[in-house]
């Protein structure tokens, strides 16, 4: 995928650790699915950040801080963030590869019958000022690339 680049909006944080105490650590992130009009998990982004970066995304963060997610958000206990976020900040990002996921639920039901689709290794290149949440990467859009590089890669079919 060194090639995809995906707009994901931002739903979650989880909290900082060791060195990263008082800031934000990570961050949980969602594809839309426009006919359902929900975020869907795909992927934790923790790394490739540096401590000044986290310092400022943290910052800018905390007023979009909400005690509880949204109804329209789907994920799985096992990524549960730390922090619940407002939908506001699209982020594009570059995977090392897409896969089948039982955690995450991006596109479920769609290549897989219960599991759903994770991005794996993934980078953050920059945050799209230019988009809205409703604007970011679809599931329809995941499912599509991860069927497209499946036919490239036939050893993903027996996953």
């Amino acid at each position: 995928m060194d090639n995809t680049g995906d707009s994901l909006d931002l739903i979650g944080a989880y909290n900082g650790r060791g060195k990263r105490t008082g800031s934000f650590g990570g961050f949980l992130l969602a594809c839309y699915d426009d006919k359902k009009e929900e975020f869907q998990s795909i992927c934790k982004i923790g790394s490739g950040f540096s401590e000044q970066m986290l310092n400022e995304i943290s910052l800018r963060l905390k007023n979009q801080v909400i005690r509880h997610p949204k109804s329209y958000y789907r994920f799985t206990d096992a990524t549960k963030p730390d922090v619940w976020l407002e939908p506001t900040e699209v982020w594009e990002v570059k995977a090392a590869d897409l896969s089948i996921s039982p955690v995450y639920l991006a596109a479920a039901g769609s290549v897989d019958v219960i599991k759903g689709i994770s991005q794996r290794f993934p980078r953050l290149i920059h945050v799209r000022e230019d988009k809205k949440p409703e604007d970011a990467t679809t599931s329809g859009q995941v499912a599509d690339i991860y069927v497209s590089c499946s036919k490239h890669q036939p050893w993903k079919q027996l996953i």
